[in-house]
């Protein structure tokens, strides 16, 4: 059996957004009038284009062969115009082109794309031996021309060992056996646009005459960041698959990391965006799934997964370390996990003096930055998940905890809430503060001046992020189908739902699972003032009329 399919697929995303407003209370001392007016405009364009040709064909029924080749395109466009004028003649003039002085004006344009040539390959033979190689030929717009363009192949292969007539002749309870391997490599070019130009801006005007100023360094070099993967894992089904386990290690190789690297400011920059290093991470990845009761009137199945993940910086750009990264000091250093803890280790509070003592790392019999060391880890030992579904009669229960232990947290906010100098509101902690010689706590004294800095980045706010947390449950009723034709629906169900109802934990903040920096690959594990995570519970109805 041939087949032959040719698919193209467009897309084409077009947002404009124009904003006016005016507000007719604000006064400038001195002015003719008041009121300031602004007025500002957003078009983005994106356009996205995929063209594909299949070709699948079956030869002696057991030889099975999929081609795929195809093109795509990506086109983003920006143009964003903003104006704001003051000392409108009176309140009922409220457009920019009525404003006596326009204040500041500003527009700029962004153009980037990326285009991409691809092909694959599967084969099996009677689906038991199973090949893939895949290929992708990307081009950035985010690099320059000598290095614009990638090549990304990968392959796999898999042995459905269960398939064998050897191993069906065995009496075992195994259905499904399948051993695969892959090797792969893939880019990325998630810097900024233009990053590898000389560029320029203008409005540096003097003496009344127009001028342009230098924006940033180029560099021409820059090329994509690629990483090399590797993995290797089997999947196994027992008992007609009431019994599911996957497992899968992995090391995945990263060169020529992106990252703005610090340079002299002598130059008159901070950084320049570069390819900086080299990053492995290693690991395992475990699955389980049961059906654990299955009869008419209820069932009751469980799935779990844990994943280990190990990760070292294997270069950086002369070794030099990327420091004080973040509110919570996070560093990044050759031969350490990314991200670290970088800052001093604290021994406790002196009971003569109320003052924390900070280790003498070099032994010079005094403190400075050179005393500085590795304080914590925000990277977990292991991650994982356990969920149960229970279904009896016309109820549905579904519990899902989520987990995480071994990572470290840098507790920002007791900077401030412990600081007891300041306005900022202070926590009950302070009341067992050091207050006169002999005691023995471990919050320093009392201080406006503080000369010792008993509050700099150290190892008192790390603290044990670690935490178990029902981050879901839901319970559902499905009414029958009597009840429902009465009702004239087709189907009908009640459910309760609630996220984040528990979580289990020695942390001391709000929240185990928060960052102030987001999803951020380098700024990681650091609690500032972070509002934590909702805890909803809603209740609703689901109607098929």
């Amino acid at each position: 059996m041939t087949n032959l399919t040719l698919s193209t697929k467009w897309g084409v995303d077009y947002l404009s957004l124009r904003e006016h407003s005016y507000d007719p209370a604000t006064t400038r001392q001195g002015a003719r009038s008041n009121g300031i007016g602004l007025e500002g405009q957003n078009n983005v364009l994106n356009m996205v284009a995929n063209n594909t040709l299949r070709y699948a064909n079956v030869f002696a029924l057991d030889h099975n062969v999929e081609l795929l080749g195809g093109y795509s395109f990506e086109m983003f466009q920006r143009r964003t115009q903003f104006i704001r004028g003051v000392d409108f003649p009176n309140p009922y003039f409220q457009y920019v082109s009525e404003a006596g002085t326009i204040s500041n004006a500003s527009a700029n344009a962004t153009d980037r794309g990326m285009n991409s040539f691809f092909g694959q390959l599967r084969y099996n033979y009677d689906y038991r031996y199973i090949l893939s190689l895949t290929a992708r030929y990307d081009g950035s717009t985010r690099f320059g021309t000598a290095n614009r363009y990638g090549f990304f192949p990968a392959a796999s292969v898999a042995w459905r060992m269960s398939e064998e007539d050897f191993f069906k002749d065995w009496e075992t309870p195994v259905n499904e056996l399948r051993w695969r391997i892959g090797y792969g490599i893939t880019g990325n070019d998630g810097i900024p646009d233009f990053a590898f130009l000389s560029l320029f801006g203008g409005g540096a005007n003097y003496l009344g005459q127009s001028g342009i100023y230098p924006r940033g360094l180029a560099n021409p070099d820059l090329k994509w960041e690629t990483t090399y993967q590797f993995n290797a894992g089997f999947d196994l089904g027992m008992y007609n698959d009431r019994l599911e386990i996957s497992m899968d290690v992995y090391r995945n190789h990263t060169r020529d990391l992106l990252f703005n690297r610090p340079i002299t400011y002598t130059s008159g920059y901070g950084s320049i965006t570069s390819n900086i290093g080299e990053l492995e991470n290693r690991g395992l990845e475990f699955s389980l799934t049961t059906v654990n009761i299955e009869n008419p009137l209820f069932r009751w199945t469980s799935s779990f997964n844990i994943i280990f993940n190990r990760n070292e910086i294997l270069s950086l750009y002369n070794d030099q370390p990327l420091d004080n990264i973040g509110r919570g000091s996070n560093s990044v250093r050759v031969g350490e996990p990314l991200g670290i803890f970088y800052g001093y280790k604290s021994l406790g509070v002196d009971p003569s003096t109320g003052d924390i003592v900070f280790a003498d790392i070099n032994g010079d019999g005094q403190i400075t930055a050179e005393d500085r060391t590795k304080i914590g880890d925000p990277n977990p030992d292991f991650t994982g998940g356990l969920s149960n579904r229970l279904s009896y009669r016309n109820f549905e229960l579904s519990v899902f905890l989520q987990f995480s232990y071994g990572n470290d947290i840098f507790n920002g906010t007791r900077i401030y809430i412990e600081s007891m100098k300041g306005s900022d509101n202070q926590t009950t902690a302070v009341l067992n503060r050091w207050r006169q010689p002999g005691d023995i706590t471990d919050i320093p004294r009392a201080t406006e001046t503080d000369p010792n800095n008993n509050n700099r980045i150290s190892s008192r706010f790390i603290e044990d992020g670690s935490y178990l947390r029902v981050k879901n449950l839901s319970l559902g009723y499905t009414l029958g189908p009597e009840l429902a034709t009465r009702l004239g629906v087709e189907n009908a169900q009640i459910y309760i739902t609630g996220e984040n109802l528990l979580t289990f934990t020695n942390y001391s903040g709000m929240d185990p699972e928060v960052n102030y920096a987001g999803p951020s690959d380098l700024v990681l594990g650091t609690d500032f003032f972070t509002h934590p995570q909702v805890r909803t519970v809603s209740l609703g109805i689901n109607l098929n009329l």
